[in-house]
């Protein structure tokens, strides 16, 4: 289904979405964020896909959604992705991509990085000398990035199926 209002979506679906992807602009990017950070007992992970926010009000959103104890993965992000789970975004790239870099099973590496590029050739690099990608997480490319190298490497370190952090 589609909706106009976050509201209804939320209503409908319940808790069965935690994950939010934000697709809107940087123009509208701020205030469709805001209107989502008052979900924050249900979605409790943003995925800002948009370039050029403005540096204000970026760290206006990852303020409130500090207060609010959501995460934000970006501005400025591709995503992230999990083989065998999901991917949010372009992560991981085309569908050729996901098949050469074997996207579509789980490994025991955990990378992040700023750049959607780095996030590729991260996905390539892996594939070819290890068991393969269990998750990766590119954290956006802006000055302000919400989620932090050390927010997603603390995570990977109490993850028992990661074996390797990059």
């Amino acid at each position: 289904p589609v909706y106009t209002k976050l509201a209804d979506a939320v209503a409908r679906h319940g808790k069965q979405a935690q994950v939010l992807i934000n697709f809107a602009s940087f123009r509208s990017v701020y205030e469709a964020t805001k209107e989502a950070l008052e979900f924050s007992d249900t979605i409790t992970t943003h995925a800002i896909i948009a370039e050029g926010v403005p540096e204000a009000l970026t760290r206006r959103l990852h303020l409130e959604a500090g207060r609010k104890g959501v995460s934000i993965i970006g501005p400025a992000t591709v995503g992230g992705i999990m083989p065998g789970r999901f991917r949010i975004g372009n992560a991981g790239g085309a569908v050729e991509n996901l098949m050469l870099a074997k996207l579509y099973r789980p490994g025991s590496v955990g990378y992040t990085t700023k750049s959607g590029g780095m996030s590729n050739e991260l996905n390539n690099i892996v594939a070819l000398n290890t068991d393969g990608v269990r998750e990766g997480i590119a954290i956006g490319g802006d000055r302000w990035p919400g989620t932090r190298f050390i927010d997603v490497l603390l995570r990977f370190e109490k993850d028992p199926d990661i074996k390797m952090m990059v």
